[in-house]
């Protein structure tokens, strides 16, 4: 069972506190619009219109190749911070509780010249630690075809797809895709890395290869190997509904800090879609995993050297006009090992997110999650997030 508590363990640091979320207010006073023009139902989440200005390197996709001068600074740099109150608790032990003020991040994005885009990301982390990201890259065609390139440390699965693979309205994402599947190599989706990619994409789709340094993949380390991915967005409605296919191929020295030298080889492959209809939003997504060549013998926990794990997760939105505020319930699970009986976790995220203002710089998100170890016995961990999310 050393499988499903390295898992467990990893989930509940993942989610102990809120994710973070980007949404760049200064794209609104460039256009002359509110946020609702890029996000559905609410920031960061985008609809069809915000996902083609992504796909375009942060401009419209009708100006591509227009030259761009950078004139006014406040339509490139937005800040954001985010605090919160969190609640956990493991059952037969004490609550938990902690205030969060701490996260903060100055951007800058945007296009400029005739084809080229940056994004560059400077935060401070819970705990006081200092990160920085930073994207360059280039677009060319036109409105209806376009082709480009993105290098440097960045999001480059999840929270920059769709149907799930996005920011959700809420604090969490789906354990799939923000933890580790296996409990072999420690890959998750999310995350910053660095690497570099090319694209292709249309009005609807935009595919994507990528080549990214291997896990950790610190900046500025250098590596024999390289890790490789492909992914697939398909956008199906105006607001935002669509597929995502996801690939990704790599490698790991050290799993089993007893063995060093021996490299894991892992592969994931995950799908997601999502649809809107009328005010409700339904989603679901999967992943499914595998690890070879792990270490084993000695001291490593492994008793084989391959295992198979998946995840999946369900979930629904529904949308209030009349208020702007959007309520939301999603079901997670994961199996971390194919061949170990019972040692899955479930978890399951209900919440509603309130936009205070107008545009929509200020949010008031509330989210309950329960995450349940499949085991009988096990103990049960109740969650609950309350914050205020803030971008200008």
């Amino acid at each position: 069972m050393r499988f499903s508590s390295a898992v467990a363990l990893a989930v509940i640091a993942a989610f102990a506190t809120p994710s973070e979320a980007h949404a760049i207010p200064a794209w609104a006073r460039k256009y002359n619009m509110n946020c609702s023009g890029c996000h559905y139902p609410a920031p960061p989440r985008l609809n069809a219109a915000g996902i083609r200005f992504r796909w375009a390197g942060y401009r419209m996709p009708e100006e591509i190749g227009e030259a761009v001068t950078v004139t006014q600074i406040s339509n490139y740099i937005s800040a954001r911070g985010q605090v919160a109150f969190n609640y956990q608790k493991e059952t037969g032990q004490s609550a938990e509780t902690a205030f969060d003020a701490e996260e903060a991040t100055l951007f800058y994005g945007g296009p400029f010249g005739k084809n080229f885009t940056g994004w560059f990301e400077f935060e401070r982390e819970e705990g006081g630690e200092f990160g920085l990201a930073s994207q360059v890259g280039g677009v060319w065609g036109g409105e209806h075809s376009y082709r480009g390139f993105k290098v440097g440390m960045g999001h480059w699965l999840a929270s920059v797809g769709i149907a799930g693979f996005d920011r959700m309205v809420g604090f969490s994402a789906p354990l799939p895709l923000e933890g580790p599947v296996t409990g072999g190599v420690p890959f998750q989706f999310s995350g910053d890395r660095s690497g570099a990619e090319v694209f292709w994409a249309t009005e609807h789709n935009r595919i994507s290869a990528l080549v990214l340094d291997p896990i950790p993949g610190a900046l500025g380390e250098m590596a024999t190997r390289k890790d490789f991915a492909v992914t697939d967005q398909l956008i199906l409605d105006k607001r935002g509904g669509g597929i995502m296919f996801a690939g990704y191929f790599g490698s790991q020295l050290g799993v089993d800090p007893s063995a060093p030298t021996v490299r894991s080889s892992y592969w994931r492959v995950a799908v997601s879609a999502s649809r809107i209809f009328g005010n409700v939003e339904v989603l679901g997504g999967a992943v499914l995993a595998r690890d070879s060549d792990l270490p084993v013998g000695g001291t490593s926990p492994f008793a084989s050297d391959q295992m198979k794990g998946s995840g999946y997760w369900a979930s629904g939105q529904y949308f209030v006009p009349s208020s702007k505020m959007t309520f939301f319930g999603r079901y997670e699970f994961v199996d971390p090992n194919a061949d170990v009986s019972a040692d899955g976790m479930r978890r399951y995220v209900l919440g509603s997110v309130l936009p205070l203002t107008l545009p929509e710089y200020l949010h008031a998100t509330v989210e309950y999650t329960l995450l349940k170890p499949q085991a009988s016995g096990a103990p049960s961990t109740n969650g609950l997030a309350a914050g205020l999310w803030m971008a200008f």
